[in-house]
């Protein structure tokens, strides 16, 4: 039951990023097709301001090998990815100045190891082979539960996280919860589609190749793989769907279920909780949060000796799975023929920049620190802090000039305001990588020893913050990164050095730009403070309810006609936005906008005209079909067409400027436009 990743609801209700009507019209909604690659040159501004803006980049921008899409976004990420290049290079130039244990010494020994695919080759199958040898040794079920942090076989049945406790932010709690599934979610599974049959049939493909090329016949293969997906059918009837989740405004609070370790025990008598949470250096947590407790009985109903050859099965492979890309080249070309099957993309990026993904990726704050000192300037951060605070106090302004709401919780919501932590940038200080070790081949190393070595560092960092106090100040993204993000338990928003770029940012261009871009972006990431889900913590991060009952229904009225009318935004192929799935992301475009405009009017002449176009222009964007269809099953965010036509489209001042009146597809009725805060 090794460390992995957090689960994906929680993940999501945690940190909202800005990446990734009942019976109205809306006219608006009806030019908002994700992957147009060819914009008619009579188009009009007031019938698809989005496409009239965009046309000369969406006539001509490519998708480039390896990739699902081209975006504004994309665009600052080849240029990080040419500035990362040049760090790279001078490491290497300068290599034998650094110690063995230094941060640039692992950068260059983890960039070499992953190019280095002779080596790779050459090592074969030998870390599956350890696992798969440990694995053939289990004769029991209390075997897996037996086995240890140190264990080449990490069981995947459940999850362990530490993370704030949502009812006392400022402390951190153990969360146990499923691990993920091979469909992407539980709906996939009870309630099937041809896309289900799809994303099925790619995956046992996929699995079949990996497990073929670890010394499996295709018979041995296909029985493994049936035994893992008969264990997931068993449990996804009991994990909560995003569908639920999604139409839920109580999720979070139906997540957080308080267990002692007897209870545990209790629950699941089968799984030896006590042993495994021991054996993961566990036992000794002072709160635990069970996010599924029908998951949790439902994994105990099936972890008996008559279902160990499945059980193990399904471990193997998940194994192997999660080995793949770190093997050889064989392996490493299977994991990519899946995601360009599974996304549209075609070809594959280079080798060069797999490696600078994998150290970017992998060693994220020591290579932050390496493109701060090189890149960024300053007074770029100066600039983008007084940004913040003014639409902090903008913000405010707004608030407390609301209608529906009431003085009392206009209090609580100033007072969320005041206390709202800022990163801007990267962090005032760097993370301690000096217990991590990351050898080259030459000196005995090799890619899988740091993939584990990363992991075992990860988790035991992890684990040593159980019980103790939430570091505030850590910043949640690394500095490269080119999104933003609102932390609810922190009460934070964080705007890191790779989203300040253009056309996100330029410290040369007008006030008017910038607003429309990085402007709207830091609106947003404070808008997610009072979405669905961030209305639910109070100023210190907490699961509280603040609000008044009546202010609270008020709210729940306005959400709830955001849902509807996002809802019937059609996007290709007569599909529709999913509403429910995207109400936060929608109320925080729709709150960044009119608190960059609110700080726009105020100033002398403003020109409105470059405050709509550089919006639209950060959301430019062209995709596969397959990579559409899927971010508009799972992202919570819209499609970015309808990030600006939808969200520009809610505003007076966009009428007034572009002329656009009844008739105009462009156009929604003033009773039916959006307005929250």
């Amino acid at each position: 039951m090794k460390k992995s990743k957090i689960r994906v609801i929680i993940a999501a209700a945690l940190i909202c990023s800005i990446f990734i009507g009942q019976g109205t019209s809306v006219k608006a909604a009806e030019v908002a097709n994700t992957n147009v690659t060819q914009v008619a040159n009579s188009i009009r501004l007031q019938d698809d301001f989005y496409n009239a803006v965009n046309k000369e980049w969406l006539n001509t921008a490519k998708i480039d090998e390896g990739q699902v899409s081209n975006s504004a976004g994309m665009e600052v990420y080849k240029s990080l990815t040419e500035q990362k290049k040049e760090i790279i290079a001078g490491l290497i130039t300068n290599e034998k100045s650094y110690s063995d244990n230094s941060d640039e010494k692992k950068i260059i020994n983890l960039y070499k190891n992953t190019l280095n695919m002779e080596a790779r080759n050459k090592q074969g199958i030998e870390p599956i082979k350890e696992m798969i040898g440990e694995l053939n040794n289990i004769k029991s079920v209390k075997d897996i539960s037996n086995l240890k942090i140190d264990s080449k076989v990490g069981s995947p049945l459940l999850t362990f996280n530490c993370f704030a406790d949502l009812k006392d932010a400022n402390k951190k709690a153990l969360y146990i919860g499923p691990a993920s599934l091979s469909l992407g979610d539980s709906d996939e599974y009870v309630k099937p589609t041809e896309n289900s049959k799809r994303i099925k049939g790619l995956a046992e493909n996929y699995y079949t190749k990996i497990l073929t090329l670890s010394g499996y016949t295709e018979e041995q293969a296909k029985a493994k793989i049936d035994n893992l997906f008969k264990v997931e059918n068993m449990l996804a009837t009991s994990i909560t769907g995003k569908e639920e989740v999604s139409k839920d405004d109580n999720a979070i609070d139906k997540q957080y279920n308080v267990y002692t370790l007897d209870q545990l025990d209790a629950l699941a008598p089968n799984l030896n909780i006590k042993t495994i949470m021991k054996n993961f250096k566990l036992d000794n947590a002072n709160k635990i949060v069970l996010t599924e407790p029908k998951w949790f009985k439902a994994l105990n109903d099936i972890y008996t000796e008559e279902n160990l050859p499945m059980i193990k099965d399904y471990i193997e492979v998940e194994n192997i799975k999660s080995t793949a890309p770190y093997l050889g080249e064989a392996f490493e070309k299977a994991v990519t023929e899946y995601q360009n099957a599974y996304l549209g993309s075609k070809g594959d990026i280079s080798k060069e920049e797999k490696a600078i993904d994998m150290v970017n990726s992998a060693l994220a704050n020591p290579f932050g620190k390496i493109y701060i000192q090189k890149y960024f300037s300053d007074k770029v951060k100066n600039d983008v802090k007084d940004m913040t605070n003014q639409v902090i106090e903008t913000y405010k302004n707004r608030i407390k000039n609301l209608d529906w709401m009431s003085d009392t919780t206009k209090a609580k919501a100033i007072e969320k305001l005041n206390k709202l932590n800022v990163q801007i940038a990267y962090p005032d200080k760097w993370e301690d990588y000096s217990k991590l070790q990351i050898r080259s081949y030459e000196d005995g190393g090799s890619l899988w020893e740091n993939v584990e070595n990363l992991s075992k560092f990860a988790y035991e960092k992890e684990i040593s913050e159980l019980n103790n106090p939430v570091d505030k100040t850590k910043f949640a993204m690394s500095p490269q990164t080119i999104d933003a993000c609102y932390s609810p338990t922190t009460n934070t928003i964080t705007i890191p050095a790779g989203i300040l770029q253009a056309p996100f940012y330029d410290a040369n261009a007008s006030k008017e730009k910038n607003l429309g871009g990085i402007g709207t972006v830091i609106g947003h990431e404070i808008s997610h403070a009072f979405d669905n889900t961030g209305a639910k913590f109070d100023a210190d991060g907490n699961l509280n309810n603040w609000w008044t009952q009546e202010d609270y229904s008020k709210f729940q009225e306005k959400t709830k006609k955001v849902r509807e009318f996002y809802s019937q935004v059609k996007v290709a192929d007569g599909k529709k936005v999913n509403g429910d799935l995207t109400v936060g992301e929608n109320i925080a475009d729709i709150g960044g906008m009119a608190c960059a405009l609110d700080i726009l009017s105020k100033k002398s002449n403003p020109d409105y005209k470059a405050f709509f176009e550089s919006n639209a222009t950060i959301w430019r964007d062209i995709s596969t079909k397959e990579y559409a269809d899927y971010a508009l099953q799972y992202d919570v965010h819209s499609p970015k067409k309808v990030r600006n036509n939808i969200v520009s489209s809610q505003f007076d001042k966009f009428y007034e400027t572009y002329g656009i009146k009844d008739g105009d597809k462009m156009y929604v009725k003033p009773e039916d436009r959006l307005k929250i805060w």
